[in-house]
């Protein structure tokens, strides 16, 4: 319990600081600070041309001082209150100066230790496969979630959504959200169970529409405090009683906090060297409003859902960088492309970013989403066996070996991003019996596999 005193702190924030309208907050506080940071720290980067996996230190050291300065002045929106949660320098160094560099996820032999790594780290980076609250018929969701457990390259699973439960609707706030999360434990530990691996590490819960079904789910015979429990930063920088609500709980459960924050591309930050400045003071954000043990982004781009294009990849790159380079915050990335299952596409956007995540210092791999994860079933284990092995492969690289890579991989699928090649669902791409791939998507991936040898990466 030992950040209880900070909560109450947080909580204090939440019904005293200064009361501000959301369409303020909105249409001018955000985006007008954002355009001061990015002229006061000299943040420019169209010098950097055709490249997307950045080398220069010293822009990533100006790009983290822009957003730990966002953080001071901005801090976080309270839209049930209408309030400012602002945070002092001095509050924010003390709270990154004892951010955990490494967490365990997970029981028994299934444990597995997240850690910090560094730019250029020969440190293999967590897996945290599945499909990221892909909506999933009930009948399917044992299945396509052993096909994830099963592999064992992935070190903790990422859940997906019930689209029903006992064939009811799920509806927020109402008794079937509790059950929808009951369901989800019950399923979940019935497929870790099945492949061999029951005491996996589990993000959950997926099925968390508002706070009630994390609150009846994380309790006894449900989700472990061992697993990794969400919670979710509103873009941009906001927050609401139902977040601070399940992060009362978790820390009175003493559960492990994952939280993200998806940045929006060409909304109230901007382009891209408003999403870098954002990735950095957001992450800052995550720890210092939710008390968060890793951090993940995944910046959405308005047309596509995806966080693969070029723009958006070098914004996480720099932001994961800096974020690497002058803080001890475990950084962790949603891979989120439009391809889906069955397609070279989704391989194509998958190895860019794991590569790109590997060279940037980034500490985890989530997902990958595939298909921008709004395509019911559209998921399968491959693609996170697929992520891992090229993760794997890339720990160690340079970031200019890694920028190549990149670039080669961005032209093979940036054609196809407007096509939205979402690809074939889970039982068209996996015997749903034996839960192994169907010979069409094995071959797609031993033909991609074969390509990124060709490039020069070391797949075994």
């Amino acid at each position: 319990m030992r950040n209880t005193t900070r909560l109450l702190d947080i909580l204090d924030k939440m019904e005293n600081g200064p009361i501000v309208e959301e369409s303020q907050w909105d249409m001018f506080m955000v985006p007008d600070e954002v355009n001061r940071l990015l002229i006061e720290h000299d943040i420019n980067l169209a010098g950097l041309g055709d490249t997307l996996v950045p080398q220069d230190d010293a822009l990533a050291d100006r790009v983290f001082d822009a957003g730990l300065a966002l953080a001071e002045r901005l801090g976080v929106y309270c839209i049930s209150t209408s309030r400012q949660m602002k945070f002092s320098r001095a509050q924010i160094l003390a709270a990154l100066a004892v951010a955990p560099t490494e967490v365990t996820i997970g029981e028994g032999g299934d444990r597995h230790t997240e850690r910090k790594r560094t730019i250029e780290d020969s440190a293999p980076l967590t897996i945290k496969g599945g499909g990221v609250g892909t909506p999933i018929p009930e009948e399917l969701y044992l299945p396509v979630h052993q096909s994830y457990a099963q592999e064992p390259l992935v070190d903790a699973m990422i859940n997906c959504t019930l689209d029903r439960v006992y064939g009811r609707e799920i509806r927020s706030r109402s008794p079937w959200e509790v059950l929808g999360g009951w369901h989800e434990v019950e399923l979940t530990k019935a497929a870790c169970q099945r492949a061999g691996r029951p005491g996996l590490g589990l993000g959950c819960v997926e099925n968390a529409v508002s706070e009630l079904s994390e609150l009846s789910a994380t309790s006894y015979g449900g989700f472990s405090p061992n697993d990794w429990h969400h919670i979710a930063m509103i873009s941009e920088f906001k927050t609401d009683y139902g977040a601070l609500t399940k992060l009362a709980h978790l820390v009175r459960t003493g559960s492990i906090i994952h939280a993200f924050y998806n940045t929006i591309y060409g909304g109230s930050v901007g382009g891209k060297e408003g999403m870098a400045i954002a990735i950095v003071g957001g992450s800052i954000l995550l720890q210092m409003i939710y008390m968060t043990n890793t951090h993940s982004v995944s910046p959405a781009h308005p047309f596509f859902d995806n966080d693969t294009t070029p723009d958006i990849i070098q914004a996480i790159s720099l932001g994961h960088q800096a974020l690497a380079r002058n803080s001890r915050l475990l950084t962790d990335l949603v891979i989120t492309p439009v391809g889906g299952p069955g397609t070279k596409t989704l391989l194509y956007e998958s190895a860019a970013m794991a590569i790109m995540a590997a060279a940037s210092g980034s500490c985890a791999l989530i997902g990958p989403r595939s298909a921008a994860g709004i395509h019911p079933a559209h998921v399968s284990g491959l693609e996170a066996r697929w992520t891992a092995e090229v993760a794997h492969a890339a720990a160690g690289i340079s970031r200019k070996e890694a920028d190549a890579l990149v670039r080669k991989l961005v032209s093979l699928y940036q054609p196809d991003l407007d096509q939205r090649p979402i690809g074939k669902s889970f039982t068209e791409v996996y015997d749903p019996v034996t839960l192994k791939p169907l010979p069409d998507w094995q071959n797609t991936y031993e033909e991609v596999k074969l390509e990124l040898q060709q490039m020069g990466l070391a797949i075994p």
